[in-house]
């Protein structure tokens, strides 16, 4: 319920921030549970909208973004479509029409008409001073208008007067008059040549004018009915640049020979050439009913936040325009939810930052990879895009309190976290929804289907899996793999599952993960690993240890032993000085010495030293389930009593001397359990377990059968004391009311033992004493 009710008030907030971050083991259910929860909530959004991008008329450099209804991108697509295909079919035979043919025929002839009268004039002007106007090539080969004399009714370059003088076929007197006259007239022709040229330039625009107020009805026309669909204003502006660039580039829409505009390259069509009409619409809700809800399995760079994409020439460039802008699962999810794996996020780089700017500022700039990790530059940069979209990340605990700590701004973008819990509390209800769950997955999977005591048997696993009498586990992947398995080993014949094929699934899931258990026990049996199940022996316990490899965890009995000596040293753990114990472990053995100084130093100083180690322990030890072992094992060494050795215990205790309960119960019995049946049943051995594990205990029927039998103990204890009998065949022994314990308990053998090693100690502390005096003063 309270990941639930995190997920749904995440789902429904509006407010910026009110991401979810979903936390608990895998196996859970998360995903599933998460997808079914956002199908049944309204959604924080009711208003799908569709994207595209257009071309940038003014800067083809910037695609200019377009927000619609729902709907309406393809609609709008569509419109420019057919308006682009209308207009090449009627702009061509627009311009074939007599009413244009005769008024573009007019145009020119009137240009020509006025450059005929001009070029007349200037003929008769020149023709008294016997000049005529012609062109000749220059050097470069460019033709230049000119003036020429005319001898002997040939026009000559005026270079060659002085030739003709020379050949006396003209005077020098004329030759200077051909001179003069030529300096008036060549400026003047030139002067001429720029005014046709400006009279040309008239010309051309009058034509232009002309195509542009032929077309611009037709254009209009074209384009007034996606004006009234879409009154959006960024439409109207698009549209309004579109016609512009439709009258600048009416050639494109007549293809001739003479169109310097139409192109011959064969690789070249009408898509690269009318491309810059089309609409690219990277994200439709035309069908979309609800709040989207995306999960990315591959939340790469582009899969997340979109690309562009590029295509390559003949030549090896690579070319892309708005057309290749392709969305990501990011604008998919908008107005929606967009849900993705911790750890497949994290593995990708660039990723989490990226998605934690497009969060903090709800803005999304599409871009491809290689740009974000400056790898090469796009010169295509496409309008950001304002989205609102919930992200939902699922991980771990561990991982989401490292972002809340050290991430800047992860606690404004991450508001809410959706625990999910491993097990939850055992009632009707639960085991009635896993019967459902059990069914379903029989049903999806062609499965057989489980009969009662089948079920019976898998609401026990449970218990047992979650560690607890009252609770189930709510690892849905594992209870659906145990169905599967289980129906391997059904009776094909009976078409169900019973509890029998449930405990053989079960037997062989242990047998086939439990090589480095079976090896341990064989190392126990056979005294490479030594442990005693019967006799006894003083400073030596029999503990229990949880092993786990990863994919089985199983307990296993290991000796703990103490040796005590006088000295001041305390209680030493080699652990600790072999670098091989935790912190935990390490504080255990601190509270251990603090409840030896309340029950047995209150007369008289605690004078020794106790080393306490776990034998043939090699991979380090850590958590404080053996402290109750401990302080027994000490209170052996300390009191010179010997400890039974039928007995194996488990258990926390705190400076008062109260049991406290610990983890892996189940397995730890069961290891001890495993070497006195293979050792052989004395019917004195058995397991010491705190009173608050009683409730956790959810056996094997082996071992409830031979607890039932007399072959196997197991005792809860609530305190130190309650388990002394047991261990030592006497009693602990509580205070008189002069603060004494009675003579012959426990606790009075070590008080006296104590007493003795305190008086020992007080020479060692004299001397001790003396030897830093004269230090001090031989220092001085």
């Amino acid at each position: 319920p309270r990941a639930i009710e995190s997920i749904k008030i995440g789902a429904k907030v509006a407010a910026k921030g009110f991401n979810i971050f979903v936390t608990g083991l895998a196996g859970t259910g998360r995903l599933s549970t998460v997808k079914a929860i956002l199908e049944q909530v309204e959604g924080y959004s009711t208003t799908f909208y569709d994207y595209c991008y257009v071309n940038n008329f003014v800067d083809s450099d910037k695609p200019i973004l377009v927000r619609l209804p729902q709907g309406k991108g393809k609609k709008l697509a569509k419109a420019m479509e057919d308006a682009v295909n209308y207009l090449k079919k009627r702009l061509p035979v627009l311009f074939e029409e007599d009413d244009y043919q005769n008024a573009k025929r007019k145009i020119i002839e009137n240009y020509q008409q006025k450059e005929s009268e001009i070029l007349s004039n200037f003929d008769e002007k020149i023709k008294p001073y016997s000049l005529v106007r012609g062109n000749y090539e220059n050097e470069q080969g460019i033709v230049i208008p000119d003036v020429f004399p005319v001898i002997e009714g040939k026009p000559v370059h005026i270079s060659q007067l002085e030739q003709l003088v020379a050949e006396k076929k003209i005077t020098k007197k004329q030759a200077t008059e051909f001179y003069k006259n030529y300096q008036q007239f060549h400026t003047e022709i030139f002067n001429l040549s720029r005014h046709s040229f400006r009279m040309l330039q008239e010309m051309k625009a009058s034509l232009v004018e002309l195509d542009r107020t032929t077309s611009s009805v037709v254009i209009n026309t074209t384009f007034n009915e996606i004006e009234e669909n879409f009154p959006e204003k960024t439409i109207k502006n698009y549209i309004d640049a579109a016609k512009e660039y439709i009258l600048k580039n009416l050639l494109l829409f007549i293809k001739t020979n003479e169109n310097p505009l139409a192109t011959n390259d064969p690789n070249q069509n009408d898509n690269d050439v009318y491309g810059v009409f089309e609409v690219n619409v990277i994200l439709d809700n035309s069908e979309t009913k609800s709040p989207p809800i995306i999960v990315e399995t591959t939340p790469s760079y582009s899969n997340l936040f979109g690309t562009i994409e590029k295509t390559y020439d003949k030549r090896g460039f690579w070319k892309t325009d708005f057309r290749k802008i392709k969305a990501g699962a990011l604008l998919r999810a908008d107005q929606g939810y967009l849900i993705v794996n911790a750890d497949d996020l994290f593995t990708e780089p660039g990723v989490w930052q990226a998605l934690k700017r497009v969060l903090l500022y709800n803005k999304l700039e599409i871009q491809p990879v290689d740009v974000y990790f400056q790898i090469s530059q796009s010169y295509l940069k496409p309008e950001p895009i304002d989205i609102q979209v919930k992200v939902i990340i699922i991980g771990g605990q561990t991982l989401y309190h490292l972002l809340y700590e050290y991430e800047k701004g992860f606690k404004k973008i991450f508001k809410i976290n959706a625990q999910f819990d491993y097990y939850t509390k055992k009632n009707e209800q639960l085991i009635a929804n896993y019967v459902k769950f059990i069914s379903r997955i029989c049903r999806e999977e062609n499965l057989p289907h489980i009969t009662p005591d089948g079920i019976a048997r898998i609401v026990e696993w449970s218990a047992e899996f979650a560690g607890s009498q009252d609770k189930l586990t709510l690892k849905f992947s594992d209870l659906a793999d145990l169905v599967r398995e289980a129906s391997y080993y059904s009776d094909n014949h009976n078409h169900l599952i019973n509890s029998e094929a449930i405990q053989k699934a079960l037997d062989i899931r242990r047998y086939r993960n439990n090589l480095l258990d079976e090896k341990i026990k064989n190392e126990i049996l056979d005294d490479v690993i030594m442990v005693s199940t019967s006799g006894e022996r003083i400073g030596q316990i029999n503990g229990l240890t949880i092993y786990n490899d990863g994919i089985y965890s199983f307990g296993k009995p290991a000796r703990i032993t103490s040796t005590v000596s006088v000295g001041n040293a305390g209680i030493i753990n080699i652990e600790r000085e072999a670098q091989m114990s935790g912190a935990i472990h390490n504080k255990a053995i601190l509270i251990i010495s603090g409840f030896l100084r309340e029950r047995f130093a209150q007369k008289f100083p605690l004078s020794l030293s106790a080393t306490i180690a776990f034998e043939q322990s090699y991979g380090g030890i850590d958590g404080d389930s053996a402290s109750l072992a401990e302080i027994y094992v000490l209170l052996s060494g300390i009191a010179q009593c010997p400890i039974n050795q039928s007995f194996a215990i488990t258990g926390s205790m705190n400076q008062k001397g109260d049991a406290q309960p610990i983890g892996g119960v189940n397995e730890k019995i069961r290891g001890f359990w495993e070497i006195c049946k293979s050792k052989g049943f004395t019917g004195n051995q058995g397991c010491i377990i705190p009173e608050q594990n009683v409730k956790d205990l959810m056996l094997d029927s082996e071992i409830i059968e031979d607890v039932k039998n007399g072959n196997f103990k197991i005792v809860a204890v609530k305190k130190v004391e309650d388990a002394v009998p047991l261990l030592f065949g006497i009693e602990a022994g509580e205070l008189d009311s002069e603060g004494n314990y009675p003579e012959g308990t426990l606790f009075s053998k070590v008080v006296c033992s104590l007493q003795r090693l305190y008086k020992l100690s007080r020479p060692q502390k004299q001397e001790q004493k003396a030897i830093k005096e004269k230090t001090i003063e031989k220092d001085n």
